[in-house]
């Protein structure tokens, strides 16, 4: 029992060691692709493959990427917070005028 204990432990840990390695925004390359640039969307431990890719609806495994830097966490935030400006108006400055009832 143990060894089942042990064995579930190591699979564990080496999951987690891959999903801080393949975390999204990473910017990586496909060994198939090379010189396109893609970026991870998702990093899913219950799939197979459990990577998925902003531009590829393909999930991938890790032998099949070649990691290129560090994460585009500010590619993310400013997708996920987009708040749309809208011109504003102001009526301080009007001149004043009577409304006819």
């Amino acid at each position: 029992m143990a060894a089942i204990t042990m064995a579930l432990t190591l699979q564990t840990d080496l999951t987690t060691q891959e999903a801080q390695q393949y975390r999204p925004g990473l910017r990586v390359e496909l060994k198939q692709r090379p010189g396109v640039v893609d970026v991870i969307a998702e990093y899913d431990p219950m799939m197979v493959p459990p990577i998925w890719l902003v531009g590829d609806p393909q999930p991938r495994y890790p032998e099949e990427l070649i990691l290129l830097s560090e994460p585009l966490t500010d590619w993310f935030k400013s997708a996920i917070n987009f708040q749309p400006e809208y011109p504003s108006c102001h009526l301080k400055n009007r001149p004043k005028q009577k409304v006819l009832v």
